[in-house]
């Protein structure tokens, strides 16, 4: 998604962003914190 954010500028789907916005990054920020946590306390 990166390189077509990049690239090409006049084909965006806005709405398929914002999809992604909603509904992908909550998810990896969710991931992301549990690897953090676990790598500054592993068990």
């Amino acid at each position: 998604m990166r390189n077509i954010l990049a690239h090409n500028y006049f084909e965006i789907d806005l709405d398929m962003v914002w999809v992604v916005v909603e509904q992908e990054l909550p998810w990896l920020k969710q991931s992301i914190e549990n690897i953090v946590r676990y790598l500054e306390h592993p068990e």
